[in-house]
Order: structure tokens, then C-alpha cells, then sequence
């Protein structure tokens, strides 16, 4: 019996494009990585030949043999075929697992009922649109903005943070490397409107990315 696979609510668009993502388990989800489907059926037509010479499944990786059972390998035929039939989507390899971006909800439903799908994200709220660099939330925030620091700020960012709690808020960690002069892309700090976020580019330089934080207030399903 397949085991139901969960749902979560995506508070913004995966990779600035995708309303939903599905995460699907096969043993064999790293052929399709890159998403390069020449080299996947390369695979998938040797372990063909195997099949029909009747003798066991078997892959080299990473020197040594993996057997592989028959239901991987229909399973990845046949989410081959599905990737040869589509466009607009997205592969990101976590093997065994993959996670498939796509903005057919109808068709990654029908994923769902066919493959071992572990989980399928949608827009929370049954929002039917998400927009870029939004951050949608149904906590309401002092601050409007996140702002994801590039690689090194002016040290002089802590200071001003920690004077102003009411216009900006970083944490503990972010706040010591800032002090220190450290490396900090990836770390973030909330800033309360655009007038501070102007203020605040003397200090970041190089911003590697901002969103809004929009306020959505929850509602039952």
C-alpha cells in the first residue's frame, strides 16, 4: 500500500518561477540530474539489456555494484518518459530523492498517483500567484524587508543594528561575523522600509538579494 505523502504551503515561488515542487524517491535519481535525459536513457537502455537477458540489475557507482529492483527501474523509465514530454521544469537531485519545480499542479497530481512521491508543496492560503522576491506570511512583522548580505559588509553594519532595534534586526551569529569582518554571504537581517533599506546600502555594498515580507493573515482550510 503506497503511504500517503504529505502537503506544505510554499510562502514563495521555488527559484523565483515554480509554484509547486513534488519530491519523488528513486534509487535511480541521479541519472536524470542536470536533467540531461540522453545521458539517463543511456543508463536506463543498459539496465534494459540486462533485464531482457534476464539477469540481475546492477550500476557501477562510486566503484562498486548497487542492485537495482525491478520496480526502480520501471519507475525511472517512466519518469523518463514524463521529463521527455515536458518543458517547463526543474530537477534538483538529493538521491534518492528528487525534487521536481513545475507550475502544472495537474500534472505533478498525476505524479503523485503514480510514483513514490514523499511530499507535494503548493501556495499557502490557496493562493493561485506568488510574485518574485515575495515573501508571503501569516505573521505580521515590524519590518518589511530580508535582505540576504553579499560577501563582506562594513563592520559598522553591527553598531548601527543593534542602536536601532526598531529599524533593523540581524541575528546573533550574523551580527558577530558583521563585527568581526568576516565572510557573511548567506546571512540576513530584517530591515523595517525601503527608506532604511537605502540608508543600510552604504553599510552592505553588494546586496545578494532582497524580499518582501508580505502579510497574509491565515485562514482554515
Amino acid at each position: 500500500m503506497k503511504i500517503p505523502f504529505e502537503t506544505h504551503d510554499t510562502i514563495k515561488l521555488f527559484y523565483d518561477e515554480y509554484l509547486y515542487k513534488v519530491t519523488v524517491r528513486n534509487a535511480l535519481s541521479h541519472i536524470f540530474r542536470d536533467k540531461n535525459l540522453t545521458a539517463a536513457k543511456s543508463v536506463l537502455d543498459r539496465l534494459q539489456q540486462s533485464h531482457d537477458e534476464n539477469i540481475p540489475l546492477q550500476l557501477a557507482r562510486f566503484r562498486r555494484l548497487e542492485n537495482i529492483s525491478n520496480n526502480t527501474f520501471f519507475e525511472a523509465k517512466n519518469l523518463y518518459v514524463e521529463f521527455l514530454n515536458q518543458k517547463d521544469y526543474k530537477l534538483r537531485i538529493e538521491n534518492p530523492r528528487m525534487q521536481i519545480y513545475s507550475n502544472d499542479i495537474t500534472w505533478l497530481k498525476n505524479l503523485c498517483t503514480r510514483f513514490d512521491v514523499t511530499e507535494l508543496w503548493r501556495p499557502a492560503n490557496n493562493m493561485s500567484k506568488l510574485e518574485k522576491n515575495v515573501i508571503y506570511t501569516d505573521t505580521q512583522w515590524a519590518f518589511e524587508y530580508k535582505v540576504k548580505l553579499g560577501d563582506n559588509v562594513d563592520p559598522n553594519l553591527a553598531d548601527w543594528i543593534v542602536s536601532n532595534p526598531g529599524k533593523a534586526k540581524a541575528g546573533k551569529l550574523c551580527l558577530q561575523e558583521i563585527t568581526h569582518g568576516r565572510y557573511v554571504k548567506g546571512f540576513y537581517i530584517y530591515v523595517k522600509n525601503e527608506k532604511i533599506l537605502q540608508l543600510l546600502s552604504l553599510f552592505i555594498g553588494k546586496i545578494q538579494r532582497v524580499d518582501k515580507l508580505v502579510y497574509i493573515p491565515k485562514t482554515d482550510k
